[in-house]
């Protein structure tokens, strides 16, 4: 099969795919800018006088594919399309949308879940009635050659006038990856020996991590690269200690497994660490958005209240409240603890949502925050120091354990 028959096919499914999770901002643009790559070739070198913030948004992800064929484009959309559906899941037509969740019986979660579902059922009766589909219709769309604006269908919320603004979504790809990492996290000292054993020291974990929160050339994301960056080479020390330790190496007498057991806490703790960047950035980022809105509005800014609460602040709060759950490990619960207070905020901002409207609830949102300013830049960086330092002692203890079983 060609590229372009693939390229045809993956464009069908993305139109109709409803995911379990909201995809993430930049994997949305990622995905509009292979599309237009494939469609059109190189974007334009200038932004239309008139663009707007999601208009430039979208042109600047295009322009990163310059110089890719049309063939190259169609093929790593494809791979980027199956990734995608890999990492978000794929819902059921009867299930909730992840969007709204979690936000109580009062407040913007309540207030906008039912009509945001009666919104989308009348868009696909309406769709299935100009396509002169019956309503029981599973057919795969049509395709067109033009750029999906908004490619999961479960998100097309809006009306038949393709408004491009709703095709970028506020949600972090941060938010969508920490059930993963909660995963890794929950990795046993066994599996995780036995994983490094069959693991080549250039292909570990970490070095295939990347910055969630923002682009990887934006200065504000080097505290993210420096977890990621010193993770990575405690990793790398875990790989390579193989070459050196253990039978027939120059330190016969200990095995390698001793020193990465050792390392394992140390490997769990920059997990955690990891999602409480990636927690503390979305909070103090949709502070920062929210700021705007209220001092320039939603249409300068194109980030209205609303959104802000579904897209990022009550699933801020729900992924706190994950951690804690009991099948989490003790570094996540602890780290889940720590961002207790967060939690707490932004429900009780979305409380005074409910009772006082958006703009209350709002202007209540960014003043507690700004007013816990020195939880989020001291407190919690002294803890995850600590952290570091319980996970090295108590590495002694694994190792020793470790040491006592060969």
């Amino acid at each position: 099969m060609t590229a372009a028959s693939n390229f045809r096919q993956k464009t069908h499914f993305m139109k109709s795919w409803k995911p379990q999770r909201p995809p993430s901002n930049r994997d949305r643009l990622e995905l509009y800018a292979l599309h237009k790559q494939s469609v059109s070739g190189d974007a334009p070198t200038s932004d239309p006088p008139s663009a707007s913030v999601a208009d430039k948004a979208k042109l600047t992800a295009w322009r990163s594919k310059m110089g890719l064929s049309q063939q190259e484009a169609m093929e790593a959309y494809v791979v980027e399309c199956e990734r995608q559906v890999q990492l978000y899941g794929t819902r059921d037509d009867g299930s909730r949308s992840s969007a709204g969740g979690g936000g109580g019986n009062s407040g913007i979660g309540a207030t906008t879940s039912s009509s945001q579902q009666q919104q989308q059922n009348n868009n696909q009766h309406n769709q299935q009635q100009s396509s002169g589909a019956p309503a029981s219709s599973q057919s795969t769309p049509m395709y067109h050659s033009t750029t999906p604006q908004n490619t999961p269908a479960a998100q097309n919320n809006s009306n038949n006038n393709n408004n491009d603004d709703d095709g970028v979504l506020l949600c972090p790809r941060g938010l969508a990856a920490i059930p993963l990492l909660c995963a890794a996290a929950s990795e046993s000292r066994s599996a995780y020996l036995a994983r490094l054993q069959v693991t080549h020291p250039s292909n570990g974990w970490w070095a295939k991590q990347e910055p969630l929160c923002l682009e990887v050339n934006n200065p504000l994301s080097i505290p993210e690269k420096l977890i990621i960056g010193i993770a990575c080479q405690i990793e790398r020390i875990s790989l390579v200690v193989s070459e050196y330790m253990g039978h027939g190496q120059a330190v016969s007498l200990l095995s390698p497994r001793v020193l990465q057991a050792f390392l394992w806490p140390v490997h769990n703790v920059f997990l955690s660490i990891w999602i409480l960047w990636i927690l503390v950035c979305t909070y103090l980022g949709s502070m920062v958005s929210m700021s705007q809105t209220l001092l320039f509005g939603a249409k300068r800014t194109n980030t209205p209240l609303g959104r802000l609460f579904l897209e990022e602040i009550l699933p801020a709060a729900r992924a706190v409240e994950s951690l804690c759950e009991q099948h989490q490990t003790i570094s996540v619960r602890m780290s889940g603890l720590a961002l207790m207070p967060m939690m707490i905020l932004c429900d009780v901002a979305n409380g005074v949502v409910g009772r006082l409207g958006i703009l209350v609830g709002s202007v209540v949102f960014v003043g507690m925050g700004a007013c816990g300013w020195w939880y989020w830049l001291c407190v919690l960086p002294w803890l995850a120091v600590c952290s570091v330092c319980l996970a090295v002692m108590s590495g002694w203890c694994f190792g020793l354990i470790e040491l006592s079983g060969n």
